[in-house]
């Protein structure tokens, strides 16, 4: 009897065990069936259509996506990620005609985003909390809105003064918490930034340049050309100057936090956050720096990037980090860097493309982590 119980018993947990493995072989949530990838995609400009480069590999290998037939001769300025197919790029207008594209399978091919009740202009940038809400900026004081995955858009009025303007660079809080970014001086060789906290309804021009460096001397400050939020922390970047400038309360107060030696006629190109209080920020001449301590000290990472303006910075799990630039002097090309350590060590990851074309000059650089 005993013996029969103990064989009644093992063939009852080999059954399980049966059951377990097959589930298993089924279920792609099992953590043998899941890889980690890390989809890239990095946009600027060319001498034939709008430049688009996607890696499947973590920017091991990259290759140009679209054609002239689907993305015309443009400058693209800026690209949002809007989940693992679905894609968001922005650039100059090309013939009288704005340059919204929209991509639902990762880039393969792309169409017009809009339907064509975006204005005519050059758009610069984008934002997208979720895939619910979207916005872009552009020439003639141009921020739209698009709560349907950038299939329409409402446009956003501002205040007279400003619709003149050029808007490069907008943050959001929240659906109704805005921050956006005017291109070139309008207020004593300073730009402005515009903040909304009811969507757009009403807007407060801060000028939290004029209030730092308003007195003595100062570079010629001539545009923001990055902003981002975390939590309360708002970071903004810029030139001439390489100027840094953070808020630690949602803009109410702002400290100047540029790292020291800064100057001149050189920008601070764009800022990634990892935190309310650290950050990585790409500059000209190959310079990338962090800081963990909100400005207070500054670490400087050397990525052999020459003379080359990095534009673009993207970091995925605090360690991985792709930088891109374009030529700062005559005779380079465009560059693409990996570091897997946090930026002590770097990688180059340049296709032989941009080695071929000094033409082709990159912006921006996005990637996102897909498990699949």
């Amino acid at each position: 009897m005993y013996i029969a119980q103990i064989f009644r018993r093992t063939n009852i947990l080999l059954i399980i065990l049966v059951i377990l493995v097959f589930s298993c072989s089924k279920d792609t949530s099992c953590p043998d069936d899941v890889t980690s990838t890390y989809l890239g995609w990095t946009v600027g400009e060319s001498n034939d259509y709008g430049l688009i480069l996607h890696t499947k590999d973590g920017g091991k290998t990259w290759t140009r996506q679209g054609d002239s037939l689907q993305l015309p001769n443009t400058e693209f300025q800026d690209i949002c990620i809007i989940d693992k197919n679905t894609l968001l790029v922005v650039g100059d207008d090309t013939n009288s005609n704005y340059n919204v594209f929209k991509s639902v399978n990762r880039g393969e091919t792309w169409i017009a985003s809009g339907s064509g009740n975006l204005k005519n202009v050059g758009y610069e940038g984008i934002f997208a909390l979720d895939k619910n809400n979207i916005w872009i900026v552009g020439q003639e004081g141009s921020i739209y809105y698009s709560t349907d995955v950038a299939d329409t858009w409402t446009k956003i009025e501002v205040p007279a003064e400003y619709q003149e303007k050029t808007f490069n660079r907008i943050a959001a809080k929240s659906k109704d918490d805005i921050w956006v970014t005017i291109s070139n001086a309008v207020d004593d060789s300073f730009p402005i930034l515009l903040h909304t906290t009811d969507g757009g309804i009403n807007w407060e021009p801060l000028n939290p340049l004029k209030d730092l460096f308003g007195s003595g001397d100062h570079p010629y400050f001539h545009d923001y050309l990055g902003i981002k939020i975390f939590g309360n922390s708002i970071w903004a970047v810029g030139g001439f100057g390489r100027f840094i400038i953070r808020s630690a309360d949602n803009g109410s107060t702002w400290e100047d936090i540029t790292v020291p030696g800064s100057g001149g006629i050189y920008d601070a190109n764009d800022i990634f956050l990892l935190s309310e209080t650290e950050a990585y920020v790409v500059q000209d001449f190959g310079l990338i720096f962090s800081t963990n301590d909100a400005g207070m000290n500054w670490t400087r990472y050397y990525a052999e990037a020459g003379g080359n303006w990095v534009l673009g910075i993207a970091i995925l799990n605090n360690n991985n980090i792709w930088i891109c630039g374009s030529a700062g002097a005559a005779g380079q090309t465009s560059i693409i860097k990996y570091s897997s350590d946090a930026g002590t060590t770097w990688q180059d990851q340049t296709p032989q493309l941009l080695l071929d074309n000094i033409g082709l000059r990159l912006w921006k650089i996005r990637f996102i982590e897909v498990n699949e």
